[in-house]
């Protein structure tokens, strides 16, 4: 699977390249408070909650047995606070379907001076750690069987804590987002040949070039570069080798 990494022209961004590595952080460094949907609480329907108190009444865990008795407000509580404290930890990264969206080279490649680096990723690396955004203006429902089931140890999957956190508002869906969740801040390191090809933007300077240029061949000598370059009718990014 093609991903791609849009980097600004900036001394951060070469550390990145020379560990060979993603840099993953909080949601809450991020630009947009919103930027996962899944950290605001939930109401929880009667049904789910009916479902809830269910799971416990027939579980053989003792360690939440008194949860069959909370009152609606009370599992309603419970369920937003035991899911902040089990997301709050994780880190991630950002990376996209698209090397060639105008915006995303103006927002996160120093409006078009940074580059873009394509990532190849094969099937064996691709786990529950990485997520393809879900762009909605409604949030889901949650998943109480699943929640249920991590707190009794019956499935230790974190997966439906990191799709909850993989959700954002519609109007960022130009962004064709993917994430890689760490279960803490730091890097994500790839292989060597999952590099496959370097964009520049309109406005990269001849030593962001250079730098980058030196970085990604010591990684992989295999790599191709390319210009980015705006086509006039209709107004567009493409690109030249």
């Amino acid at each position: 699977m093609k991903l791609y990494k849009y980097y600004p022209d900036n001394v951060n961004s070469f550390k990145s390249l020379s560990v060979r590595g993603l840099w993953c952080h909080y949601p809450d460094k991020m630009n947009d408070p919103a930027d996962c949907l899944g950290y605001l609480d939930r109401d929880i329907a009667e049904k789910d909650i009916k479902i809830f108190k269910d799971y416990f009444l027939k579980s053989k865990s003792n360690d939440f047995t008194k949860i069959k008795d909370f009152s609606k407000d009370k599992i309603v509580d419970f369920l937003n606070k035991v899911r902040k404290k089990n997301i709050e930890k994780f880190a991630f990264c950002s990376l996209s379907e698209s090397f060639d969206d105008i915006l995303m080279w103006s927002h996160y490649a120093s409006s078009h001076s940074g580059f873009v680096v394509e990532l190849d990723f094969d099937e064996s690396q691709i786990d529950h750690h990485f997520q393809k955004v879900n762009y909605t203006n409604v949030l889901p429902g949650l998943d109480v069987n699943k929640i249920a089931k991590f707190l009794c140890d019956e499935d230790n999957s974190v997966n439906c804590f990191l799709e909850d956190i993989s959700l954002k508002a519609e109007v960022w869906g130009n962004e064709k987002e993917w994430r890689i969740w760490r279960d803490k801040p730091s890097y994500f390191h790839y292989e060597r040949y999952n590099i496959k090809n370097v964009f520049f933007g309109v406005n990269s300077t001849i030593e962001t070039k250079s730098i980058v240029a030196k970085l990604v061949g010591e990684l992989n000598k295999d790599v191709l570069f390319h210009f980015m370059k705006f086509n006039h009718n209709p107004i567009k990014l493409i690109y030249t080798s």
